[in-house]
């Protein structure tokens, strides 16, 4: 086969090639998608959010599930725990790695033409709020020791989660400002479910569905 025949049969081929994709897609915490991660009393839902699920489907865009900070560095049997607690720097490095898994997988959508809306955390998560985290109620309190014996207090202070404070880190150190950062909330102390539904909703129209190449 000659070069000339080869180079045009080549571009009919890439010519043809497409599919049902609509190119779009949301970067979801673990427990948006999965209810079972939760710390015990946590879950609202048998399975997942179904109201972000549903906004979803109906708008076409697709759901990339990040890993659960919490559940792959001590599991899902596990207590409640602070921001001060998840601080620590061992635990900070786990964060920082799954941020740079999750910009890594971002950062491919993007450069391959799809168009990648936003991060939705969860808003009183220690370590995946947005708007605020699980902090110590007093901040003389001492956390450590057995739980049987102990009954601190914690209150949502205005601050990110410690995973949230590794991936804003990454965001911004690789110019993804563009991937819009965004939050639901994990119980009705920590904010309004539906304004940060209705948030997530205009995030969503207000973005051109796009063509990804490839």
């Amino acid at each position: 086969m000659s070069e000339t025949s080869m180079t045009g049969r080549i571009g009919r081929i890439k010519g043809s090639i497409s599919d049902a994709r609509s190119g779009r897609l949301m970067f979801v915490s673990h427990c948006i998608l999965n209810q079972n991660a939760c710390v015990r009393g946590l879950a609202s839902q048998p399975a997942v959010i179904r109201e972000i699920v549903d906004l979803l489907l109906e708008n076409e865009v697709a759901f990339f599930q990040m890993p659960c900070p919490e559940v792959s560095y001590i599991g899902s049997q596990r207590w409640g725990q602070t921001k001060q607690m998840y601080g620590s720097p061992m635990f900070r490095r786990h964060c920082r790695k799954i941020a740079e898994y999750v910009c890594d997988q971002a950062q491919t959508y993007l450069d391959n033409g799809h168009d990648v809306i936003g991060f939705v955390m969860r808003d009183g998560s220690p370590t995946c709020g947005l708007r605020c985290a699980a902090v110590s109620a007093d901040e003389e309190q001492v956390w450590g020791g057995m739980v049987w014996n102990a009954c601190p207090l914690q209150r949502f202070g205005d601050t990110p989660g410690v995973f949230t404070e590794e991936l804003m880190a990454e965001r911004e150190q690789r110019g993804l400002t563009r991937v819009r950062l965004l939050s639901l909330p994990e119980v009705e102390e920590a904010g309004s479910f539906q304004e940060r539904l209705e948030e997530i909703r205009n995030a969503i129209q207000g973005t051109a569905a796009v063509s990804p190449t490839g």
